[in-house]
C-alpha cells in the first residue's frame, strides 16, 4: 500500500484509477478542478505552484507513485497546450522530489501522437523548449494542439526517463498512449469515431474502457513493472498497428 497522486482524478481515466487504487488499499491524493483533495487549475503557473504545495503538504512530503492524467480537448489550442503539456510537466517535475527510490511516475499521452495527421512540429518544439508563450501562440486549432501537446509530452518522457534526475535516483518514468476510450471527455463522439473506418480503424471493434486503462496504470505503478523505464505504451485496440504496421519497430541504420 502506498500514497499515489493523480492529476485529473475526477475524469474518466483518473476516476477509474482512483477506484482501483483505493480498492487495493492505497491512499490517493486527487488533483482536479472539482471533486478532489487538491483543487487546482493546471492551466496557470499559479495553479501549478499551488498544486505542488498542497500535494506536498497532504502527502507529508512522500509519494510512492504519481500519474499525470489531467488533459482536455478544447477549441482553444493555447488552453490545451497549457494544460496537456505544461501542466503535466509542472506536475512531474514539481512532485518528483516527493518520490524516492522505487517510486514510479506515469504520464498519460495519447495514440493521436502517431495516428493523427497534420501535427505541428513547431508547436511540439516550442513545448519541449519550455517556452509556453511561444507554444501557445503557435498551437493552432484545438484538435491539432491536442495531438501535438501529447506528442511533446511523450517525447519529454523519453528524454527525461533515463537521466540522473529520474532513473538515476531510482524513479521510473513512463508514458501510456490510450486510443479512443469511453469517458466523459469523449461523450457523444462514440458512433462517429467508430464509423471512421480506414481513417481511424479500431480493429477490436469497440471503444476502450477507462477501467482497462486503470489496470495498465496500476501495473506501471507497481513493483512488478520495475524494469520499465522510458517506455511509451500504446493501448488503442489495434489502431496504430492497423495504420502503421511497418513503421515500428525499426532497426538502427
Amino acid at each position: 500500500m502506498g500514497t499515489i497522486a493523480i492529476t485529473g482524478s475526477a475524469g474518466g481515466i483518473g476516476g477509474a484509477l482512483r477506484a482501483r487504487l483505493e480498492g487495493q488499499g492505497d491512499t490517493v491524493i486527487g488533483v482536479d478542478v472539482r471533486d478532489a483533495e487538491v483543487i487546482a487549475d493546471l492551466a496557470s503557473a499559479a495553479g501549478r505552484a499551488a498544486m505542488v504545495a498542497a500535494v506536498t503538504e497532504q502527502s507529508g512530503g512522500t509519494l510512492d507513485g504519481l500519474v499525470a492524467a489531467a488533459g482536455v480537448t478544447h477549441d482553444d489550442g493555447a488552453l490545451v497546450t497549457s494544460i496537456n503539456y505544461f501542466g503535466a510537466i509542472a506536475t512531474l517535475e514539481g512532485l518528483r522530489p516527493l518520490l524516492g527510490a522505487g517510486g514510479s511516475a506515469v504520464a498519460v499521452s495519447s495514440n493521436s501522437t502517431t495516428t493523427q495527421p497534420g501535427l505541428r512540429l513547431a508547436h511540439m518544439e516550442a513545448c519541449l523548449a519550455g517556452n509556453e508563450e511561444t507554444a501557445r501562440a503557435v498551437a493552432g486549432p484545438g484538435v491539432g494542439a491536442y495531438g501535438t501537446s501529447k506528442l511533446a509530452l511523450a517525447r519529454w518522457v523519453r528524454r527525461q526517463a533515463t537521466t540522473e534526475a529520474w532513473i538515476g535516483r531510482g524513479i521510473r518514468l513512463n508514458a501510456i498512449c490510450p486510443g479512443f476510450i469511453d469517458t466523459p471527455m469523449t461523450a457523444g463522439s462514440r458512433e462517429f469515431i467508430l464509423s471512421l473506418g480506414e481513417i481511424y480503424p479500431i480493429p477490436i471493434g469497440r471503444a476502450g474502457d477507462a477501467r482497462e486503462v486503470a489496470g495498465l496504470l496500476t501495473y506501471l505503478l507497481s513493483a512488478e513493472a520495475a524494469f520499465f523505464c522510458g517506455s511509451v505504451v500504446t493501448m488503442d485496440g489495434g489502431t496504430e498497428a492497423a495504420l502503421r504496421a511497418e513503421h515500428w519497430p525499426q532497426a538502427l541504420p
